[in-house]
């Protein structure tokens, strides 16, 4: 070497060695895009709120990264943009009438304890945003207000700026704007919660074009499969999520229900299906890389979310079947990767 040349450091690797410009910022800010559609059909159901819960979650994500990173002393990461799509998958699992402290506890828990804890983006075992929703779900009190659920297009009589929250009181649960207006006349069942009365008062009450659209009463990012299936159609389109994972998951919770001798086209509309099988399963870090192991890992997530549903005390099983399958993504990837050439 001639004095004053440049030494190069050569670090060997596994090939193939093939550059790729999408990175983990181009691939968040795709997400973020693809969930606009469900935000502006949350606005138009339910008012301000759904901004007002979008934007707590989302501060509460981003501050808690850049404390945590400070104290760990980790390299700053904001611009990937991963906890802005945390914060705002996080505030798409409340009910509108969440109250403000605990959405920020939710978004607090999944970044420090289901992101940070476990190494940053790239190394977490759970979804951080269903993480955050059922540890806030675990204390009795703090579910009893996130039961609270309003119909949709509230505001109509109180105002398209009134936010609503519900607060704990003596004795139960009051819903109220915070301007001091109770609104506990509009308050009622989720589509699921009403099919548990019985198949004939589901069919009455929740019209499968309500599902559709998304006019009916449920969490904010939840109700509207027209506006989700627009945004999984843009992620389709970036080649971002594939078929395998989402297909399964419905088309296994679809043939369950004919089995059952239930309505098929409810259970897949209906519950936060669309939403938990298009942007929460198909969580690259959390789901398998096998093409096999995709499909294996949906019918499982399929299967544990109707078997929630029909024997569980829950009403609901998505965020449940997700997070109990997340750590299994590794032990479906080691059985199903195919073997090397040769090997």
């Amino acid at each position: 070497m001639e004095k004053g040349e440049r030494r190069e450091q050569l670090v060997p690797s596994t090939p193939a060695h093939i550059y790729s410009p999408v990175d983990a910022a181009v691939a968040m800010n795709d997400v973020l895009i693809s969930l606009l559609p469900a935000l502006l059909a949350a606005t138009i159901f339910f008012g301000l709120n759904a901004i007002y819960l979008s934007m707590i979650c989302i501060s509460v994500a981003v501050v808690t990264e850049v404390v945590i990173r400070r104290l760990l002393n980790r390299p700053f990461s904001l611009w990937d943009r991963s906890a802005v799509v945390t914060g705002l998958l996080l505030a798409f699992t409340l009910p509108p009438t969440t109250p403000w402290w605990l959405a920020a506890l939710g978004a607090f828990v999944a970044i420090a304890v289901a992101k940070e804890l476990f190494g940053w983006l790239g190394r977490n075992i759970f979804n951080p945003a269903l993480f955050g929703r059922i540890f806030i779900v675990v204390v009795p009190s703090w579910k009893v207000l996130l039961n609270n659920y309003v119909r949709p297009m509230w505001w109509r009589n109180f105002g398209f700026f009134s936010i609503i929250t519900s607060r704990l009181k003596e004795g139960g649960v009051t819903i109220m704007t915070l301007a001091g207006q109770y609104l506990d006349g509009l308050t009622g069942a989720t589509p699921l919660a009403i099919r548990r009365m019985g198949a004939a008062v589901a069919v009455q009450n929740v019209r499968h074009l309500d599902l559709f659209w998304g006019n009916i009463r449920g969490s904010l990012g939840e109700t509207s499969a027209l506006a989700l299936l627009i945004g999984a159609a843009y992620l389709f389109y970036r080649g971002h999520i594939n078929w395998r994972i989402p297909g399964s998951i419905i088309g296994t919770v679809a043939v369950v229900s004919i089995l059952w001798g239930q309505d098929p086209m409810f259970h897949v509309l209906a519950g936060g299906l669309i939403l938990g099988a298009f942007f929460m399963a198909t969580d690259w870090v959390t789901s398998p890389v096998s093409a096999k192991g995709q499909i294996i890992y949906g019918v499982a997530i399929g299967l544990f979310i109707m078997l929630v549903r029909r024997f569980g005390l829950k009403t609901e099983g998505v965020a449940l079947a997700i997070l109990h399958m997340n750590p299994l993504a590794l032990f479906i990837d080691r059985y199903t990767l195919p073997s090397p050439f040769g090997g």
